[in-house]
């Protein structure tokens, strides 16, 4: 059965810039944190904003200047951090629960947690601080809701990596037997009695 990826364009968008600056995704024992101060579940007084006021994309202040800013990879990760910043946002304004946790099952189906954890982590947090920001944001506001956040912090398992195997049909193509070489028999007639000498000359 198919089944639907709504958000599958615009993942496509991000994992197409994550293929052009390969280079700097390879610090796989990165571990997006958890934030420190994240609230309790159990607030004794919730606003009906609390939760986007908690969640919602902080404006980020200015980098000095720095060998690594201004080049083709910062470029790069400030435009995946606002694509970050704006699934963040849209999750934050969100009114419940159970609609944000249908909106990250969407998500996910759509492969946006593979290229989270899978690809944004694996960037260096004091060269590229934004995507490592926007990642802190989606895991604080996720577990929160209760999602499960593992595969975003330590990565995919290498199963789900893989891109899946193709069958066709179910149907197991028969196994054809190997072939025989057999070598052929030669007959040079040396198992025969000889011939007298006069029976040899006959044919002269």
């Amino acid at each position: 059965m198919r089944q639907e990826r709504p958000y599958r364009v615009w993942g496509k968008e991000v994992v197409s810039v994550t293929k052009e600056v390969f280079w700097i995704f390879l610090h796989n024992v990165n571990v997006v944190s958890l934030p420190s101060d994240r609230p309790s579940t159990c607030d004794p007084a919730p606003g009906p904003y609390s939760y986007m006021l908690r969640h919602f994309p902080q404006e980020r202040p200015p980098v000095p200047a720095a060998p690594y800013v201004g080049g083709v990879e910062w470029d790069a990760t400030n435009y995946l951090a606002s694509h970050l910043d704006l699934m963040n946002a849209i999750l934050a304004c969100t009114p419940t629960q159970e609609e944000r946790n249908t909106l990250r099952a969407q998500f996910r189906i759509s492969g946006w947690e593979r290229c989270l954890g899978g690809s944004l982590r694996l960037c260096k947090e004091k060269f590229y601080g934004s995507v490592h920001d926007g990642l802190r944001t989606w895991v604080g506001a996720a577990a929160e809701d209760g999602w499960d956040v593992k595969d975003v912090r330590y990565g995919p398992p290498p199963d789900a990596r893989a891109s899946p195997k193709k069958t066709g049909g179910g149907q197991k193509k028969p196994v054809e037997a190997a072939p025989k070489l057999e070598m052929p028999k030669l007959d040079f007639g040396l198992d025969k009695a000889s011939t007298p000498s006069k029976e040899k000359d006959m044919w002269l």
